[in-house]
C-alpha cells in the first residue's frame, strides 16, 4: 500500500479491530466494534487528536461496519487493507453477576495474517506516535514480528512508539509475552503497563520497582495504570502519582484503551505527561460509567468538564 500524499497523524494505531456482539439482556444482543488499538484510535480522535489505524480486515460485512465507524469518527483508514482470504475477527460478551465474560472467534483472522513484508516506510511518515499492544503481538507469530518491524520503521521515520502491555493469557503464556515484550522495549518510548500485567509478567507488584524495571530497559517514560486508584508517570528523573477521578462503575470494558488514547491525544497537544495522565484519568473515569467499548469512550468536551 502506498499513499500519494501522507496524512499528518498524531497517533497511528496498529493492531486488530474486531466486531462485537454484546449479550446485554435475555434475547437481546447488541452489535458493536472493539479491539484494543481500535478503541485507542477512537479515544484519541474523540479527545481531539488526529488518529489513524493500520490493520487488515476481511472483505466481509463485519469489516464494512468497522470501516464505517472510522468514516463516521473521522479516523484515517488509508492504511487498512481488505482481503478475501481471511475473515474479520469477532468476539462475544456475556454479562452476569460476576462481571462479563468474553468469547473470541479470531483464530486465522485477517489481522493475524499481517507480516513484516506488508509494512512499508511510507506508512509511518508524518506520524507523531505509533501505538502498539501486547495483543497485537499475541494474535500470531507474524503479527508479533510485524509489530517489531512497525516500531523500527516508525522510529526511522521520526515517530515515537507507544506500547500497552495488555496481557491476555487466553492468547499466550506469560513467559511468551515477556519474551516478546523484552524484544520490543528497546524500540519503545512510552509504555503503558498495568500493575496487574506487571505482576503476571515478571512477579513485581511494587509500583516503583515496576517503573524502574521498564526504565532500565531503555523506555523513556512509564505510565503505570493502577485501576481505580489512578496512575504513576515515571521517567529517569521523577515518579509522580496521578489520582483517579471518582466514578460510578458500570462496565470497565475499554477503560484502559480510553486512557491510552486520551493520554496520547493530550500529550501530543501539551507535551506535559502529568497533564496528559490527569486528562486520561478523567477520560477513563467517564468510560467506566457507560456499558460498551466504543459507546463508553468520551469526547473532549466531556473530559474537560470532568477535569473542572
Amino acid at each position: 500500500m502506498t499513499r500519494e500524499t501522507p496524512i499528518a497523524l498524531d497517533v497511528l494505531c496498529f493492531g486488530e479491530p474486531m466486531f462485537e456482539f454484546s449479550w446485554i439482556e435475555t434475547n437481546t444482543i447488541r452489535p458493536g466494534i472493539g479491539g484494543d488499538v481500535s478503541n485507542t484510535a477512537v479515544a484519541a480522535n474523540r479527545a481531539g487528536a488526529k488518529a489513524g489505524i493500520l490493520t487488515h480486515l476481511g472483505r466481509d460485512g463485519f469489516g464494512d461496519h468497522i470501516l464505517q465507524l472510522y468514516a463516521d469518527e473521522g479516523i484515517d483508514a488509508s492504511r487498512v487493507k481488505r482481503t478475501d482470504t481471511a475473515p474479520t475477527g469477532l468476539y462475544f460478551i456475556e454479562y452476569g453477576q460476576d462481571g462479563h465474560r468474553f468469547s473470541y472467534r479470531r483464530a486465522g483472522s485477517a489481522a493475524s495474517h499481517i507480516t513484516p513484508s506488508d509494512l512499508s516506510q511510507d506508512m509511518f511518515e508524518n506520524v507523531g506516535v505509533l501505538h502498539l499492544s501486547g495483543i497485537t503481538q499475541a494474535i500470531s507469530e507474524t503479527s508479533c514480528a510485524a509489530s517489531i518491524r512497525a516500531a523500527e520503521l516508525a522510529r526511522a521515520a521520526g515517530a515515537r512508539v507507544a506500547f500497552d502491555t495488555n496481557l491476555r493469557l487466553n492468547l499466550w503464556s506469560a513467559d511468551d509475552a515477556l519474551g516478546a515484550l523484552e524484544k520490543i522495549l528497546p524500540l519503545v518510548d512510552v509504555v503503558f503497563p498495568s500493575i496487574e500485567d506487571a505482576e503476571a509478567l515478571f512477579g513485581i507488584d511494587d509500583a516503583g520497582k515496576i517503573c524502574s524495571w521498564f526504565l532500565e530497559r531503555g523506555v523513556e517514560m512509564v505510565v503505570l495504570t493502577l485501576g481505580e486508584h489512578g496512575a504513576i508517570v515515571a521517567d529517569a528523573s521523577d515518579q509522580k502519582f496521578i489520582r483517579a477521578f471518582p466514578a460510578n462503575l458500570r462496565d470497565a470494558t475499554g477503560a484502559g484503551d480510553t486512557f491510552d488514547g486520551a493520554f496520547l491525544a493530550e500529550f501530543a497537544r501539551s507535551s506535559d505527561p502529568h497533564q496528559a495522565a490527569r486528562f486520561a484519568c478523567a477520560a477513563a473515569s467517564l468510560s467506566v460509567e457507560t456499558v460498551g467499548a466504543v459507546a463508553s469512550i468520551p469526547r473532549q468536551d466531556a473530559i474537560l468538564k470532568r477535569l473542572q
